[in-house]
């Protein structure tokens, strides 16, 4: 059920989803202070292993060192250059493409060519410039702002299911990335509604689910929108069979999270879908997907190999159902570009996660919307009847 009882109003205007000067204030006011998914470690496993990724502009490099993920802005204190521009690969000590330079796992400077010529430079100085990090489960976050919420806090009540599915033994098996056309607030109120899911996704999902069995939950810092969502058929009674025969509990449900201001995770009984939305500007995000497939302990090698399979192959379905949502977004960027909008904009009670986000947004850029929606009657507030 849902919890407003009418129609809801289109908060935010053209404008938030087109103009560069409003994405600079949300970079400033919104974006920069959040925590953002750059990397798991099942993607640098080894140590000296290390990724290189643009967050919000910042290039940023992260390090495996000796299990513990460092971050760094990914440019040499001596002349400015990037590290390296190499995506990913493997190093004891970080080391400057251009004049060589080496640093140590917390970023000191330890090795300089030609060192007595920088006479009397004090050892040690003019280090890398680290960015704070921090882990849950497999998954590494960065936070460009120097002060802020920890970790545990920003992720709130979701860091629980990122802890337990997110962790070892469940596996990473897929991870894909695109860059689309479009605004980031675009794509994340995409994934808050299931109204569109009968036109859009016709083909995989097919039709919306009824009101009666989807449920919307609240809090500061996210939504859940919970409906039923088992993988059908016979297939689903062997995969529901293997997750009881390595002591993973089945709900044939589907929850849908959104971490705000842009992480999602889709939770089903055999897979969970990370997915990031990292602004670019104000009409380009880049969109990764990540796929973690239930595990059990090692003994059960056999029970693993078909749970992988059977996720592999769920993840799949999930990926056609993301592609037909990228194929829109361009156009829906388009019609938010257009000079002239028929009107103000107008949600059912279907898409109220969409306005809680827009209240949330608008409160941290200063706008009318000030407070929370945690009640039912906030979310009906302006609206009439």
């Amino acid at each position: 059920m849902f919890i407003s009882e009418t129609h809801l109003p289109q908060l935010l205007s053209g404008t938030a989803y087109t103009d560069p000067q409003w994405f600079e204030q949300e970079k400033e006011r919104v974006l920069l202070p959040a925590w953002h998914v750059v990397t798991s470690m099942a993607e640098i496993p080894r140590p000296g292993d290390f990724i290189t990724a643009q967050v919000l502009g910042y290039p940023v490099i992260v390090h495996n060192v000796d299990g513990v993920a460092r971050a760094f802005l990914n440019v040499c204190p001596h002349r400015y250059a990037l590290l390296t521009s190499a995506s990913r690969g493997n190093a004891c000590r970080l080391k400057c493409q251009y004049h060589g330079w080496e640093f140590d796992a917390d970023g000191r400077t330890r090795r300089i060519p030609d060192a007595p010529s920088f006479r009397p430079l004090e050892r040690g100085k003019l280090g890398l410039e680290a960015i704070a990090s921090g882990t849950c489960g497999q998954l590494v976050f960065v936070r460009l702002q120097t002060a802020g919420l920890s970790l545990e806090d920003f992720l709130g009540e979701h860091g629980a299911v990122i802890r337990e599915r997110c962790a070892v033994p469940n596996r990473l098996t897929c991870s894909h990335a695109r860059v689309v056309d479009a605004n980031w607030k675009l794509v994340v109120e995409n994934t808050l509604e299931s109204y569109h899911v009968s036109e859009v996704h016709r083909d995989t999902i097919v039709v919306m689910p009824d009101e009666a069995v989807c449920h919307h939950d609240f809090g500061g810092n996210g939504s859940v929108f919970t409906a039923p969502g088992g993988v059908p058929g016979l297939l689903g009674v062997l995969e529901r069979m293997l997750l009881r025969s390595v002591s993973k509990a089945t709900s044939q449900l589907y929850r849908h999270h959104l971490v705000l201001p842009n992480l999602s995770l889709s939770v089903m009984d055999d897979i969970v879908i990370v997915w990031t939305c990292e602004p670019l500007a104000a009409d380009r995000t880049r969109l990764t997907l990540r796929g973690f497939s239930e595990q059990g302990e090692k003994t059960a090698a056999l029970r693993n190999a078909l749970l992988a399979w059977s996720g592999r192959r769920h993840l799949k379905f999930w990926r056609r159902v993301w592609e037909e949502d990228v194929r829109l977004y361009p156009d829906v960027q388009a019609g938010a570009s257009s000079p002239v909008l028929p009107g103000p904009g107008l949600l059912s009670r279907r898409e109220e996660r969409v306005v809680h986000f827009q209240r949330w947004l608008l409160d941290r850029m200063g706008g009318d919307a000030a407070e929370p929606f945690t009640k039912p009657s906030s979310v009906t507030q302006g609206v009439s009847a």
